[in-house]
């Protein structure tokens, strides 16, 4: 009797072991496919093709873009029945706006959502976005994005052999530093850090400023040390990356309105079946409309921290200030610059779009 039971111990015992081993362990962080995603038969019940998204952007995982991400996943994924799913790196996980990028051109990674400003070098045509002043308010933003010349920058990125899907809000762009600023003369000398963009360089430049740009992940540090007065950036970025806490005024100057733009590698796009590219298209733009529900509740509460903080203020931008650098970019051939740089009638059709006039 005894031997049986050991028997049937030493049975149960290999069996758990078998089962163990054939259903193995999901790794928490997963290392990208080294063809940034896979593709296999399109399933016969849905229709949709199997593809694995490797995602990717350079912001905190609190803000509005990775959080509209989110949305799109949780869309996706539900309805295609599991056949797309999307692995997210947020948070410069795999490398900062430009080097994802290059890497989705190179299909290492499927999906992306970088500033324009920083992806301008692969795709000229971006270049119409840095437009100093060009949108006064969202209303105007979100009229020039869904308008024909907004889908002509999406198109542009196929130069680039990528495939623009959308817009997500990176912001109107505010400039924090540690004196007052109340006048163009009180810009002179500053120094300022800005993104590695010619035209960013330029305009504050223009603005009598004294420019340089610097990886982001560096510039608290940098803030902190007093190696730059001041930095400019969205009021997301300025809050969650807490440039606050080393910069006692931020001014809500609006110079620029960033987005960013969603991507999805070409070769990828081209492969699937049109049910799963309306499908993917379907769900982005269902969340670019989540994201701009969201992100201008987004920047006034983090306008409202930064003045509960104790460390630091906001500040609304005067009429005269606002005309003096308006004035100081035309004079400096700032708007040539930025035709000259996006090639082709991109920044004027943009332009026309959002009624602005130069």
């Amino acid at each position: 009797m005894m031997k049986k039971i050991l028997s049937l111990i030493l049975v149960l015992g290999l069996t758990a072991t078998l089962l163990a081993g054939c259903g193995g362990k999901k790794e928490e962080t997963p290392t990208p496919p080294a063809d940034g995603g896979t593709q296999t038969d399109t399933p016969a019940d849905e229709g949709y093709d199997t593809l694995n998204i490797i995602a990717a952007h350079g912001a905190a995982e609190t803000t509005s873009e990775n959080q509209s991400f989110l949305k799109f996943i949780e869309l996706v994924e539900e309805r295609s029945g599991g056949a797309v799913t999307v692995d997210l790196y947020p948070n410069q996980q795999l490398g900062g706006d430009r080097e994802y990028t290059e890497a989705a051109t190179q299909g290492n990674v499927t999906m992306g959502g970088p500033s324009t400003a920083n992806i301008a070098p692969f795709v000229p045509a971006l270049n119409a976005f840095e437009t100093p002043f060009l949108f006064s308010d969202r209303e105007t933003v979100y009229k020039a994005l869904d308008s024909e010349a907004g889908q002509a920058l999406l198109d542009s990125l196929e130069s680039a052999g990528l495939k623009g899907l959308g817009y997500f809000e990176n912001g109107f762009r505010h400039l924090t530093c540690n004196k007052e600023i109340n006048s163009l003369a009180d810009l002179k000398g500053l120094k300022i850090r800005t993104m590695e963009n010619e035209v960013h360089l330029a305009i504050w430049t223009a603005l009598g400023a004294n420019p340089g740009p610097l990886a982001f992940g560096e510039l608290y540090t940098a803030l902190q040390q007093k190696s730059f007065d001041a930095q400019e950036n969205p009021a997301e970025l300025i809050y969650n990356t807490k440039f606050y806490e080393v910069q006692d005024h931020v001014y809500k100057t609006g110079h620029i309105y960033t987005p960013y733009i969603i991507y999805m590698n070409l070769d990828t796009w081209n492969s699937l079946n049109e049910k799963t590219q309306n499908l993917i298209q379907e769900c982005m733009d269902e969340a670019v409309q989540y994201c701009r529900e969201i992100c201008e509740a987004n920047e006034q509460a983090c306008f409202e921290a930064i003045d509960n903080s104790g460390v630091s203020k906001t500040y609304e931008v005067s009429p005269e200030l606002h005309d003096e650098m308006v004035k100081a970019c035309t004079d400096a051939g700032i708007y040539d610059m930025v035709i000259e740089k996006a090639g082709g009638t991109y920044a004027a059709d943009l332009w026309a779009a959002a009624g602005f006039q130069p």
